[in-house]
């Protein structure tokens, strides 16, 4: 009904409003220390940040991005542009798999809000630095560096963890922008290969597992975050619910579909 739609719209405008105030206030603080991103906040409500080359700088100028962009904030923007051009550097980076969360939640939102051509040639060069952690052997982009077994008896070299189906989705973009079926074809087999080795039969998911470089043999299937090995780590169902509906809508492969509302029935 119109009345439930309006009540709808006014609870996200609300919400953005919210996030407006929060973010402003985030601004201040962290512009007293410039070089850190954002995160969270300690006990006492003191700003956490983060250097750059770790996994959630993108968040902070993506979210301003977004806010910016719902309440039509000029200045909000400005702060977006210039928080998200502080990653720059990171286009070049090949030290871990969060390419995706770090550029595409910044720069991504940045050139589809912006069309500048400069933010478009960062993603594609991103996605080249996300494509050399790829082996074809595994047919899978390498999370981790290395994994350390939480039972203490082995360090695995090839470790993939559920979450980096979340950085597919720039690989999809490069593929389009350039097209060059590399990137897609990449983000394709490791979504296959983590459909097949990192989803259980009744929908629920691995959140780590252990690959042979030679190979491509699943050599363990372990937790790093979740509670054991054979229970699932609820953020890590989300990445997975997340990001096989996103590779459904890149490649209308009907089995990623079905994956992914295999695993939000799971959750729900």
């Amino acid at each position: 009904s119109f009345k439930s739609q309006q009540s709808e719209k006014d609870f996200v405008k609300e919400n953005f409003k919210f996030a407006e105030l929060q973010l402003k206030n985030m601004l201040a603080d962290a512009a007293k220390e410039s070089q850190s991103f954002p995160r969270t906040t300690d006990k006492n409500g003191k700003l956490l940040g983060t250097s750059m080359y770790d996994w959630t700088p993108g968040f902070f100028p993506g979210s301003l991005w977004m806010t910016a962009e719902f309440n039509k904030d000029q200045s909000m923007q400005e702060s977006a542009v210039e928080w998200t051009e502080k990653l720059e550097p990171l286009q070049f980076y090949t030290g871990n798999h969060d390419l995706g969360f770090m550029m595409y939640c910044s720069y991504g939102n940045a050139y589809r809000l912006t069309h500048k051509k400069a933010y478009k040639d960062i993603l594609i060069q991103s996605a080249k630095s996300l494509c050399s952690r790829y082996n074809p052997a595994v047919g899978c982009i390498k999370s981790w560096n290395s994994f350390r077994s939480w039972h203490g008896n082995a360090t695995y070299g090839f470790p993939v963890i559920i979450d980096n189906m979340m950085n597919l989705e720039l690989l999809f973009f490069a593929s389009k922008e350039t097209g060059d079926t590399l990137y897609k074809h990449i983000a394709i087999s490791h979504a296959l290969h983590t459909m097949k080795n990192q989803i259980r039969d009744d929908h629920s998911s691995f959140h780590v597992v252990c690959y042979d470089t030679l190979t491509g043999k699943v050599l363990a299937r372990e937790t790093a975050q979740g509670y054991a090995d054979n229970s699932t780590w609820s953020r890590g169902q989300s990445w997975g619910i997340y990001g096989f509906t996103m590779c459904y809508r890149e490649t209308k492969d009907k089995r990623f579909l079905q994956t992914a509302r295999g695993m939000a029935d799971w959750y729900v």
